[in-house]
């Protein structure tokens, strides 16, 4: 689904924005034109999605964050997340803060990191979110807008269990802090062990990898895509524009057969491969 973000600005809309908030059960009252960047979400003209920053200075307070009941499981919660970040990083914000009772997971995906409450800074402590809305019990967030930002590298194949897998962990492990690396497939055959072997072999644990298809992943943003079988590249969803998108078509050791000696021996020669393609990619368009 293709969203128009809106700043709220007229009555009609922040009265559409608050009901929408009411109705996932969040905190309106103390929501204002004047410290509050709201952001609607509009399907056409229904508004469908919230999101808003609560201004402090050089901070902001992420809230009212909410996806209309009936098209949820669309990544939208990400998309919305993404805009904000953009919004707060244009305005010169040094950082996002957030109380959050559900959606730690979601967030610590989106790089946000949990801080202590005296740690933040006074101003945003002092609001009404901190101060009498969210529970003790609600764990505290930040995101550092002024990190530089990393690079997100999405990989693709057939099913998500070997060769995309062993990109994502060599991507991962030399790109260190520089990349966020997530993989999936056409389908979701589970993560291979073998493959899982095989890596940790050279050192790379794969093992707590998922399999995961591309579906998973609509909304999100990458700025390189890396195709790494013909059917992936034959089958790749269409991606926005500024998306870079690279190929690289690697046997799929999946398929090998004879002794446990000879299947071992395709995967070790899958992944020298994919290990030679991954540092080369990290030297030319990372480091």
């Amino acid at each position: 689904m293709e969203l128009t973000p809106k700043v709220i600005r007229d009555t009609e809309s922040f009265e559409a924005f608050r009901t929408l908030l009411q109705s996932a059960k969040l905190p309106a009252d103390d929501l204002n034109f004047d410290r509050h960047l709201l952001i609607g979400f509009y399907d056409g003209t229904e508004p469908v999605a919230t999101g808003g920053l609560e201004v402090y200075g050089s901070y902001a307070l992420l809230r009212s964050l909410s996806v209309k009941i009936g098209i949820r499981g669309q990544s939208l919660g990400s998309t919305i997340t993404d805009h904000l970040i953009t919004e707060a990083r244009q305005r010169g914000l040094k950082a996002i803060y957030l109380l959050t009772e559900t959606a730690h997971v979601f967030f610590l995906k989106k790089g946000f990191k949990d801080i202590d409450r005296k740690d933040v800074p006074d101003e945003v402590r002092s609001s009404s979110e901190f101060t009498n809305v969210c529970p003790d019990t609600a764990i505290c967030m930040w995101f550092d807008l002024t990190a530089t930002p990393k690079l997100k590298i999405l990989v693709l194949c057939t099913g998500n269990s070997c060769r995309s897998q062993m990109a994502h962990g060599y991507l991962s492990y030399l790109g260190k802090d520089k990349v966020d690396v997530y993989s999936a497939g056409l389908e979701a055959h589970g993560v291979n062990p073998y493959a899982i072997a095989i890596m940790k072999e050279d050192g790379i644990d794969i093992s707590q990898h998922t399999s995961n298809t591309i579906d998973e992943y609509a909304g999100h943003t990458f700025d390189y895509v890396i195709t790494v079988c013909d059917n992936a590249k034959a089958q790749c969803p269409i991606f926005p524009a500024k998306v870079q998108l690279f190929h690289q078509d690697f046997p799929d050791p999946a398929r090998a057969q004879g002794t446990l000696h000879e299947i071992e021996k395709t995967f070790r020669e899958v992944r020298n491969m994919i290990r030679d393609y991954s540092a080369k990619f990290i030297y030319e368009h990372v480091r």
